[in-house]
């Protein structure tokens, strides 16, 4: 600010398909009071881990992951009352971090984050509990699917899930009546992180990513790992 010069992390994960139709079945009041939110985003790379053999926090599952996860959680439900870490090294001390699960309470209402790389069958990439219902997203925003495959943004279909990807919301509605149908998910896009630096810098409009956020998390994620740095500093 000093020097004035503009500053913001890249949260491209706001913008994921699978997290903006979320939003979506919860505004809908469908659910009636959210309960409950899980989050997951799994890998099967034991290769990884296996192949790592000594602990370093900056590459560590926690900072390069649940970056994203985290900044989901902060942005759409805010800064929690309270948050339990279960961050975890599965093969032994002295290795990497590969697993993490993170709830984080507002009142009554609980929101997971769970990730691990020996996951070989993906767990739902949302699950969404109310009182009236839920909501099952199992596959993951195809944005970074088809980038890997150079299929660019400028392809009208790019990022778009079809219908076998669509997520299903289960409700019973005040009639009584029983309800269980697929939701069309919201398109993905991460050009909005770029729409919105523009609006910031040339119409002086509010970061989408502000600073307090990222300060928010980044202190989050320092507590997350503190336990396995302590017990690797007494090794």
């Amino acid at each position: 600010k000093e020097k004035g010069l503009f500053i913001q992390c890249y949260q491209n994960r706001r913008f994921d398909s699978d997290f903006l139709t979320v939003q979506k079945v919860i505004e809908s009041g469908k659910l009636g009071d959210i309960l409950e939110v899980e989050m997951h985003y799994d890998y099967f790379r034991p290769e990884v881990p296996e192949n790592t053999h000594e602990f370093s926090t900056a590459n560590s599952y926690l900072y390069g992951h649940a970056c994203h996860t985290v900044d989901q959680v902060l942005s759409y439900f805010g800064e929690p009352d309270d948050i339990r870490y279960d961050v975890r090294q599965l093969l032994g001390k002295g290795r990497m971090n590969d697993y993490f699960d993170l709830d984080f309470f507002y009142g009554n209402m609980k929101i997971s984050i769970k990730s691990s790389y020996f996951r070989i069958k993906e767990r739902p990439s949302f699950v969404v509990y109310g009182k009236k219902g839920m909501f099952v997203k199992q596959t993951k925003d195809r944005q970074e699917e088809h980038l890997k495959m150079f299929y660019m943004p400028d392809h009208e279909d790019f990022g778009i899930d079809l219908p076998e990807h669509y997520g299903v919301l289960t409700y019973i509605d005040e009639q009584g009546d029983y309800h269980e149908e697929k939701v069309i998910s919201e398109v993905g896009d991460y050009s909005r992180v770029y729409e919105g630096i523009y609006e910031t810098l040339v119409n002086g409009a509010e970061k989408v990513i502000k600073d307090e956020e990222t300060i928010l998390q980044m202190k989050i994620l320092e507590e997350g790992i503190k336990g396995i740095q302590e017990s690797e500093n007494k090794r």
